[in-house]
């Protein structure tokens, strides 16, 4: 007996006891099975390693998704020294295990259990366990389970579940008496002996007892288990059920479908999934066309780790893909990111002979065979991988292409990981820096593999929260992001974490660019070195034109494109658009200046002196040049050319914000003016609302634009940006604000008279009734009042006691504009006074120019106030307008004046 079986046994009686037939029926049935894997967990862990190969295949194989008859027959074929099944003292409890089977499926397995049945099955299964209850099977016998749960100072530490099924204790063995595994159950045997039982037997705590159920999936053991004593499942990770080879020697390994694969190290201790492996597969898998491909991408984003995976794939399918898989590594050196530090990698291949050696040592056994000819003609299905291949010499790489290139293939692919572009061979997998999400997303997987004992769910929030800057500090490269984790674990603060650029460590930049210019073609390395001269640290963009002066490929676009190239995959430069590129980042420009220092023979010297002749002190001056060509080509250029010179500005970041905003709005005038494209100067501000939405020149040319297009919904929409950007309180001039709220004012005044007039004419052509007329004329009535109280209050609050003379004249004219109809709004809600005011204000501070929209209004107020009084002031003002001779052609020019937009 054990601590678990006292358990099971407690509950029976109890259910026994209280007649419950059928959850008694369930508890046997789950007790007797429980026998069954307490069997093969003792019998695995103590023989597995010793069976034949044959029957270690077929093992592994059937241990995938068991039935209880492949448990009994796994049981039987682990049985090597007849503990159970040869022994003769256990004859009737042998028959009875191999008999369950078949009693399970024709009683349990089909079908239904009725009242009537329900007797029958637990007597059979009262039967059955007294065979194991009572049999003299010694690892049946009374004992002690042990949960091992840490080890410290040499002595291993955890809970002893007694026999008896009461009692629990702490436990600690010294580590010189057995190997435990950490998290592992085991049985205490004789005293001193123990045997394991997980992963088939697992404890969770003195209630919690779970029983081996199926892998759910073969490559991370991903396995099921079903719960003892109540309903339940979970799923756990055991990758020793699935990583189990058949036979091994010091050289390679036989995986458990039957995939012969050499031993090497691997390079993470749980893959992270960086978006490659299903395209490394489909090129193994499904590419009839190429016998090779290359994966090729920056150091540090994990090339190796994802082959290595496809590797463990494959090994661990159902059924194998690849007789053999022969790993090769030429790779001298890799980055301790616990450490953060370089360090070298003995035992990598340096030739093309050591490699061909190696794999007719993996295939025929031989040693030291030259012979290429028997791994050309081997026809099992070979897969070669060499991992780092821009290391080898150009020499040793010219010999290993060349053998590539003579496999056949159909029994061969070839898969080589490299940084260098310049080498990509075949079918082409390209592997990048993750995303910003993508880089959490990775941060928080290696949280789980590094320190799988430690709860980060706070700091997942934390990480979420400053993604940005994990982002930039780390480049997106997952080896970088494994040493922030390391960091940060030490340093237990975001904030200090994030002060450590990881990315321009000595050390990181050392790994990830040392050997950068190595992998250059000679033109790309005078490109590579020509760069330096044309870019600043403040500003890492430049003109390709200039470029192609100094290097004198004016006139040889492809060479120049190529070396380009070259540069742009290996995330040296980036092209921004047709006219300009931009270095990657400040730590590859310090690169190249330190080659252009030493630079060699293979420089080209007229590359400095053709810079010599284009070198300017003033590099702004490009952008304002860039403009003015831009502006000029407005009367020759096609659209398209147009459209193209003045988006390349706007998007030029590195630019001056007022020549990026320069060139925004004089394309959005020659769209409106010169084209009559209203709506594409409208869509212009839509498309850089992202860049520029804070500014308030660009939101103020927004409106006026929207203004302009003349419709009531968009002139609505112009009020509604003004309205919007004002009310999320944005830091501006005085100024400013003054120019937005006259403008409000004047929109908001011209729309709400047009729908005055809109509704009297409605009412004179009796299309609404008087109720009607009445209601609307109320409503607008409020809102002239709104009106008058913000922005027409406002704005003459702000400006009553100021010098309007002081303003610019830009800012004066939109005060003036405001000021006009804020009296109208107040002559309509007869607040004559505080018009007259308003008025005299202008006549008395300011020159005579000013005067005369403000002279009109004190003659409209002098006129009104004459009159009778009115229900309807517009009655008046009707009057008023003949009354001061104000012709239709006048109204009209009137009219023209107030929707008039000054888009110059």
């Amino acid at each position: 007996m054990n601590y678990i079986l006292n358990q099971i046994n407690k509950k029976i009686d109890l259910l026994n006891s209280l007649d419950k037939k059928q959850d008694l029926k369930t508890h046997l049935q789950s007790k007797l099975e429980f026998y069954l894997i307490f069997i093969l967990g003792y019998l695995w862990n103590k023989n597995i390693d010793k069976v034949s190969e044959e029957k270690k295949e077929e093992i592994l194989k059937s241990i995938l998704k068991p039935s209880i008859g492949s448990i009994v027959s796994i049981s039987r074929h682990l049985d090597i020294e007849t503990e159970i099944f040869g022994n003769r003292k256990l004859n009737k409890l042998r028959d009875s295990i191999e008999k369950y089977p078949n009693l399970r499926n024709e009683q349990l397995g089909h079908g239904y259990t009725f009242e009537d049945e329900i007797e029958t099955i637990i007597l059979t299964f009262k039967y059955l366990l007294e065979l194991f209850d009572n049999s003299e099977s010694e690892i049946l016998a009374d004992h002690d389970l042990i949960l091992v749960t840490s080890n410290d100072n040499g002595f291993y530490k955890g809970i002893n579940f007694k026999s008896n099924g009461s009692d629990y204790t702490l436990w600690t063995c010294p580590k010189e008496v057995h190997d435990f595994q950490k998290g592992a159950l085991y049985i205490k045997y004789n005293n001193n002996t123990y045997f394991k039982l997980s992963p088939f037997i697992i404890v969770e705590n003195e209630n919690d007892f779970y029983t081996f159920s199926s892998i759910e999936e073969k490559l991370t053991g991903r396995t099921k288990y079903n719960q003892l004593l109540r309903t339940g499942k979970i799923i756990l990770e055991f990758p020793e059920l699935t990583t189990i080879n058949i036979i091994e020697d010091s050289l390679k390994i036989k995986s458990s479908n039957g995939t012969i694969i050499n031993k090497y190290s691997k390079n993470h201790k749980k893959y992270i999934d960086v978006g490659v492996s299903n395209q490394i597969d489909k090129f193994l898998t499904k590419n009839n066309s190429s016998v090779f491909a290359t994966l090729w991408g920056h150091g540090g984003i994990g090339k190796t780790s994802a082959i290595q995976n496809v590797c463990e794939i494959l090994i661990n399918t159902e059924y194998k893909k690849f007789d053999y898989i022969i790993f090769l590594s030429a790779k001298d050196r890799y980055y301790n990111y616990y450490q953060g530090i370089i360090e070298e990698i003995k035992g990598n291949f340096n030739s093309f002979n050591e490699i061909v050696e190696f794999i007719n040592k993996i295939l025929f056994d031989i040693d030291n065979s030259l012979d290429e000819e028997q791994i050309i003609n081997f026809q099992g299905k070979v897969l070669i991988v060499i991992d780092d291949f821009e290391t080898f010499s150009k020499e040793e790489k010219n010999k290993i292409t060349s053998f590539i290139e003579k496999l056949n293939i159909n029994y061969h692919k070839v898969i080589l990981t490299t940084r260098s572009a310049t080498l990509i061979t075949g079918i082409e997998i390209e592997t990048n820096e993750l995303s910003e999400n993508k880089t959490i997303d990775f941060l928080i997987e290696a949280t789980a593999n590094e320190f799988p004992d430690i709860n980060f769910e706070k700091e997942i929030k934390i990480f979420r929260k400053y993604s940005r800057q994990i982002y930039e500090i780390t480049s997106g490269r997952p080896l970088f992001i494994l040493q922030f984790l390391i960091l940060y674990v030490q340093k237990g603060s975001i904030l200090e974490t994030l002060l450590i650029d990881i990315k321009s460590l000595d050390q990181a930049k050392s790994f990830l660019y040392d050997r950068i210019y190595d992998y250059l073609s000679n033109d790309a390395k005078n490109m590579f070195l020509g760069i330096n001269l044309l870019v600043t640290n403040d500003d890492l963009t430049g003109l390709i034109d200039n470029l192609k002066f100094i290097l004198n490929k004016e006139d040889n676009d492809s060479t120049f494109d190529n070396s380009m190239n070259e540069l742009i995959k290996l995330r040296i430069i980036e092209r921004l658009d047709e006219d300009f590129f931009k270095v990657f980042s400040p730590e590859i420009l310090r690169l190249m200046r330190a080659y252009y220092e030493k630079k060699g023979k293979e420089y080209d010297g007229d590359i400095t002196n053709r810079y010599n002749l284009i070198k300017s002190g003033e590099k702004l001056e490009t952008e304002y040049a860039l403009l003015k060509i831009a502006d000029s080509k407005r009367l020759e250029a096609s659209e398209s050319e147009v459209e193209n010179q003045y988006r390349r500005i706007i998007k030029r970041e590195t630019a001056k914000l007022d020549v990026r905003l320069k060139a925004l709005f004089n394309y959005a005038n020659y769209l409106f003016s010169q084209k009559g494209r209203v709506d594409k100067a409208i869509k212009l501000f839509s498309d850089y609302w992202h860049w520029f939405k804070f500014n308030p020149d660009f939101i103020i040319n927004n409106s006026k634009f929207h203004w302009a297009e003349g419709s009531s919904t968009f002139r609505y929409k112009a009020v509604d940006i003004l309205e919007n950007y004002i009310s999320s309180k944005p830091k501006i001039s005085e100024e400013t604000y003054f120019e937005i709220l006259g403008t409000q004012m004047t929109y908001s005044t011209i729309l709400l008279i047009s729908e005055r007039n809109e509704i009297k004419d409605k009412k004179r052509f009796k299309e609404i009734k008087e109720q009607q007329y009445r209601w609307l004329y109320n409503d607008q009535r409020t809102r002239f009042n709104k009106l008058f109280n913000y922005p027409g209050s406002k704005l003459y609050g702000l400006v009553k006691d100021k010098d309007l003379m002081e303003l610019s004249p830009k800012c004066r004219n939109f005060v003036l504009d405001g000021l006009t109809h804020f009296t109208e709004v107040a002559i309509r809600l007869n607040k004559h006074e505080l018009a007259k005011e308003v008025c005299n204000k202008i006549i008395t501070e300011l020159p005579t120019d000013y005067h005369k929209p403000f002279e009109y209004k004190l003659n409209k107020i002098g006129i009104i106030t004459k009159e009778e009084s009115s229900e309807d002031e517009d009655d008046i003002l009707d009057y008023v307008n003949i009354k001061g001779k104000e012709t239709i052609m006048a109204i009209k020019l009137k009219q023209a004046f107030e929707n008039k937009i000054s888009i110059d």
